[in-house]
C-alpha cells in the first residue's frame, strides 16, 4: 500500500490572482480620476485617462470593488439639461436610456421632478457648490441589465462588483459612469476627451 502526501511549504504562500476591468461613460468614453477601492480599502488606485484598473489579490479571497468619484460637479451641465429634464417631465421627449435617467436624478430620490430642476438650476447658478444628496458620478455594473428601462429604479441597481472565491484573472469587472446633471452625455470624462 503506498500513498503520496502533499503539504504546502511554509515559503509558498497562496497564488495569487488579477480584478481588472474598465470604467466608461454610456457614450464609450473612459472615465480617468476614479477610486477604485476594494473591500472598502485594503486596495485602493485611481484611474488613468484609460479608464483601466488592476488589482493582484490573494487567490480564494472574496473581494468587493466599489469605485467613488465626487469631483467637478459642474463638469458637462448646462441650461441644455435643464431643458431636457424638463421635456422629460411633461413627457415631451422622455429621457431614452436608464443611465440618463440616473443622471437626471440629482437628489437622488429615485424619481425624476422638477426638484431634480431646481437642485440643478442652484449649482449652475453657484448659489451651491456641490449636489445636497448625491456625489457628481455614480458607477453602474456594467454587466447589469435593467429590469425596466424606463425605470431604472425598479430594483436596487449595483452599484459595486462581488468577486467570490478569487482564481485566476478576472478581467471583466467593468462599470457604466453615470455624471450626475449631465443628461445629453457631453461631460468630459478624460484629459483626452474633446470638450464640448
Amino acid at each position: 500500500e503506498t500513498y503520496v502526501l502533499v503539504q504546502q511549504h511554509v515559503d509558498c504562500g497562496p497564488g495569487t490572482g488579477t480584478l481588472s476591468g474598465v470604467i466608461m461613460t454610456e457614450e464609450s468614453e473612459t472615465v480617468e480620476g476614479v477610486q477604485v477601492n476594494v473591500n472598502g480599502g485594503e486596495a485602493s488606485m485611481t484611474t488613468n485617462t484609460d479608464g483601466t484598473f488592476s488589482f493582484t489579490l490573494a487567490e480564494g479571497g472574496d473581494y468587493t470593488v466599489t469605485p467613488f468619484l465626487n469631483a467637478e460637479p459642474l463638469n458637462g451641465v448646462s441650461t441644455f439639461d435643464l431643458v431636457l429634464m424638463s421635456k422629460h417631465i411633461l413627457g415631451v421627449q422622455p429621457l431614452d436610456s436608464p443611465y440618463k435617467r440616473i443622471a437626471a436624478d440629482v437628489n437622488r430620490s429615485e424619481s425624476i421632478t422638477t426638484l431634480d430642476l431646481i437642485q440643478l438650476r442652484k449649482l449652475i447658478l453657484n448659489i451651491t457648490t456641490e449636489f445636497e444628496n448625491n456625489t457628481s458620478w455614480r458607477f453602474v455594473d456594467a454587466s447589469y441589465d435593467f429590469p425596466q428601462v424606463s425605470n431604472p429604479w425598479y430594483e436596487a441597481f449595483p452599484e459595486l462588483i462581488n468577486q467570490n472565491d478569487l482564481i485566476g484573472d478576472v478581467v471583466d469587472v467593468n462599470f457604466v459612469g453615470v455624471k450626475i446633471g449631465d443628461v445629453n452625455g457631453n461631460a468630459q470624462a478624460n484629459a483626452l476627451a474633446g470638450d464640448d
